[in-house]
């Protein structure tokens, strides 16, 4: 804890303001948990407890008060119960693939509607401070942001070399799996260092307290397993989770002086990410290489993710 701490001291982090804070942490109405039940798509498989959603949305004006009451005991630290936060993993062949490996299978985690509500509440309430929290070369789940974002800037940085006679080298990596690989401490503690606040991270640590999942193959299910790390597949907060614990890894790349990035008018641009895609924009490369490997190599081993780059 203390090396994350440390990291995270070393990289430049936006906090949020205590009027900010204090509207995240606010206790969850009636209000909020409608309009996620409006937002949410019908038509959807349920998770194991076998209530879809148009069970909450038929039932919603009876519902909502013992709803908002769970809410509010998970913002002061309850938990749920552990069945509340399994899920079910249906496995989806993937077409031209050999199906005798496990790999040629695309996994689909179906999770329990009420958990996704209270999630998709959160990420309501998040979503509105990701533009100040996360810098504008971040542009995956980001509201404002889109992928054409990275790639026009990617098509400036050639413009520009082109232009100029300067050399520029593109280089692209991709982490494996990384959505299953962040790992808790990592992400509670950056979310600290944001000043999220207590009653948003309750939130947060319930959802992450003893969440499982079984497979079903065949009609049959697997024994349940324990999941202890990475963001959930199919909770509405997971993409916004992960944007922000893959942020201070950028800012350790922008706050690199051994990295040299295209000049802009005000920025110099160093890299742009989607997800877990990173596009580093090196025009020189001799000397930028060895430090962007080295700083990408170390938080993934010590952070959030475990194995190696698949592509570079």
């Amino acid at each position: 804890m203390d090396s994350i701490n440390s990291y995270l001291t070393r990289t430049v982090l936006q906090p949020l303001s205590s009027l900010e804070r204090e509207s995240l942490n606010a206790m969850i109405s009636g209000e909020e948990i409608l309009d996620a039940l409006k937002t949410t798509k019908p038509g959807k498989s349920p998770g194991p407890d076998g209530l879809p959603i148009e069970y909450y949305k038929t039932n919603a004006k009876d519902l909502l008060p013992t709803m908002t009451k769970l809410f509010g005991a998970l913002q002061e630290g309850t938990l749920p119960h552990p069945h509340s936060l399994m899920a079910t993993i249906s496995l989806i062949p993937k077409p031209g693939k050999d199906h005798v490996n496990c790999g040629s299978y695309r996994p689909i985690s179906l999770l329990n509607c009420d958990m996704k509500l209270l999630a998709r509440v959160l990420a309501n309430r998040l979503k509105r401070f990701l533009p100040q929290l996360i810098e504008p070369d971040q542009v995956g789940f980001i509201p404002g942001r889109e992928a054409r974002d990275a790639t026009i800037r990617v098509i400036n940085a050639i413009t520009y070399s082109k232009h100029t006679a300067r050399p520029l080298l593109l280089l692209s990596t991709d982490a494996e799996k990384a959505f299953d690989r962040v790992l808790w401490p990592f992400l509670f503690q950056t979310l600290k260092h944001y000043g999220i606040g207590e009653n948003f991270l309750n939130w947060i640590r319930a959802l992450y307290s003893t969440p499982s999942a079984r497979v079903k193959v065949n009609g049959a299910f697997t024994a349940a397993f324990q999941i202890r790390n990475g963001t959930r597949q199919g909770c509405p907060l997971s993409p916004l989770l992960f944007a922000l614990s893959l942020e201070p890894l950028l800012s350790s790349i922008r706050q690199n002086t051994s990295i040299t990035g295209v000049q802009g008018h005000s920025t110099m641009h160093k890299v742009s990410a989607y997800a877990d895609d990173l596009m580093f924009l090196l025009p020189d490369p001799v000397k930028s290489i060895p430090a962007v490997i080295g700083g990408t190599t170390r938080i993934r081993l010590v952070f959030w993710l475990q194995n190696k780059c698949s592509k570079i």
